[in-house]
């Protein structure tokens, strides 16, 4: 994430990510996965604003009429569960501006939610242990601790146990959001843990090698036959990715949908298969970078 003091207060842009490898373990006693995956952050931010509000209210603005901006948006959630861990009273007018699509396995509600334990710890200058600051994270949602120790890390647990893996260089994608979402909660369900998960490993060499080639080989995510199967419509746009082969080293869904990405060798031949794909009548496309 991006943090900047303003002199109203902080600013934060907050990234959506990208899961280049996702297995799921098997399933744990508490009803969620241990997963396994490699995610990256990519220029596609949403944008949060925080001033403080003497009067102790926590007050959440949105420009998509769409999401709520009650207690139960992550947002607000991550507010709240740091001033009860602080001790403190102040309050905060949040303003959020959406460019990360919601349903589409890009994290945005969790980068938000990172974003705003970030912000309110350096405008209410609480100077929280960053040990209790990840706790919060992990406690709010399963991407939320990646976005804390992002741009890029394997992931293992729930998501919340973070180790990063820093990148040979920045990585070219074109991405596809399409007009519709896909429920997490409904892929999950529908999910058989395999007797025999997919190695990392094998994976984590190709991405250190630096060669996008090698790398668009050991693209993989367990979710996506599943999300297919809710969402036949996903398929079109896989086949889509896979048409413009010649320009990318590799396709895949990232997280549980609905968003696609193609892994391109640099950034001409990214810009070439946007330009193709964006005349398919997809949804959105645009080239992202991997960030630094």
């Amino acid at each position: 994430m991006i943090v900047r003091t303003t002199a109203d207060g902080v600013e934060v842009l907050a990234p959506a990510k990208l899961n280049l490898f996702l297995e799921i373990l098997g399933r744990r006693a508490d009803g969620y996965h241990d997963l396994e995956s490699l995610m990256v952050t990519v220029d596609l931010f949403d944008t949060l604003t925080f001033a403080d509000d003497p009067s102790g209210q926590i007050t959440l603005r949105c420009d998509d009429a769409s999401l709520p901006t009650g207690p139960e948006n992550l947002v607000v959630k991550a507010a709240e569960s740091l001033r009860i861990a602080a001790g403190c009273r102040r309050g905060a007018v949040i303003e959020l501006r959406k460019s990360i699509p919601a349903q589409a396995g890009l994290a945005g509600g969790s980068s938000d939610a990172a974003a705003t334990l970030t912000a309110l710890d350096l405008l209410w200058n609480l100077e929280t242990p960053p040990g209790l600051l990840d706790a919060l994270a992990g406690r709010l949602g399963s991407d939320v601790a990646f976005f804390r120790h992002g741009p890029s890390a394997v992931c293992r647990g729930r998501g919340e146990v973070v180790e990063p893996f820093p990148l040979p260089g920045p990585l070219t994608f074109v991405l596809v959001c399409p007009p519709f979402g896909v429920g997490t909660a409904d892929v999950y369900r529908r999910l058989t843990p395999p007797e025999t998960p997919r190695p990392i490993g094998p994976f984590l060499e190709a991405l250190a090698s630096g060669e996008t080639r090698m790398l668009g080989t050991h693209l993989f995510n367990r979710l996506q036959p599943i999300a297919e199967s809710l969402c036949p419509a996903l398929q079109k746009v896989g086949d889509a990715l896979a048409s413009v082969g010649f320009h990318l080293d590799g396709h895949l869904m990232s997280g549980s949908g609905s968003a696609f990405f193609g892994l391109a060798p640099d950034p001409d031949a990214a810009q070439a298969a946007a330009t193709r794909l964006a005349t398919l009548g997809l949804g959105r496309v645009r080239v992202v970078t991997s960030r630094p």
